[in-house]
């Protein structure tokens, strides 16, 4: 596997995607787990792992891509250029915590950092969420101040806090989307003249 969509069916497709599945929550909660921890999380055993995935690094970094691919279809179902900015980020926002432990991972994984196709990848996943907050600067309705790419940074960094809370129990699931927003609105909304 290289990162590019590979057409596959029936219960190979399936496989793969038990697989992938597994992996994302397997890491997310230990980084260091073994393969064989991903192969009893998937339901398959440890050589039926290796046939489709050799090695760590190449789950791994399949596991990367397929988030990648993930982000930019549920950013492409959002519609973000239709409804108003802070409706559009909430949007956002719901879709990130809804991919949960595969949006984890991959903020989490810095193995990847040098995959200058993965990097590019992603920056061409997250354009769309990019550009609606250069929108919301540009309307006065989002901090100008500050650059976009940091209020991208800030809403990973946000996203990635509620779905540790999740995880810990600090945070009800249902909760996040509401904690996330009420936390951007109060840090990167433009500041009210009164």
């Amino acid at each position: 596997m290289t990162g590019e969509a590979v057409e596959e069916s029936g219960v190979r497709a399936r496989t793969r995607r038990a697989i992938l599945t597994a992996a994302a929550l397997v890491f997310a909660r230990d980084r260091g787990a073994s393969l064989s921890t991903v192969a009893r999380e998937a339901g398959v055993g440890r050589t039926t792992l290796h046939r489709y995935f050799p090695d760590r690094a190449a789950l791994v970094r399949e596991l990367a891509y397929e988030v990648v691919r993930e982000t930019t279809e549920v950013l492409a179902r959002a519609d973000l250029e239709c409804v108003p900015v802070w409706e559009a980020i909430e949007r956002v926002i719901y879709e990130f915590v809804a991919m949960g432990e595969r949006y984890y991972f991959l903020l989490q994984e810095h193995d990847l950092d040098s995959d200058t196709k993965l990097a590019s990848s992603d920056s061409a996943a997250l354009a769309p969420f990019l550009e609606l907050l250069r929108r919301g600067q540009a309307s006065g309705e989002l901090r100008a101040d500050l650059p976009a790419e940091w209020l991208l940074q800030v809403t990973d960094s946000l996203v990635n806090e509620a779905w540790l809370a999740t995880m810990d129990g600090t945070l009800a699931r249902t909760d996040t989307v509401r904690a996330v927003m009420a936390t951007l609105r109060g840090g990167i909304a433009a500041p009210s003249d009164h």
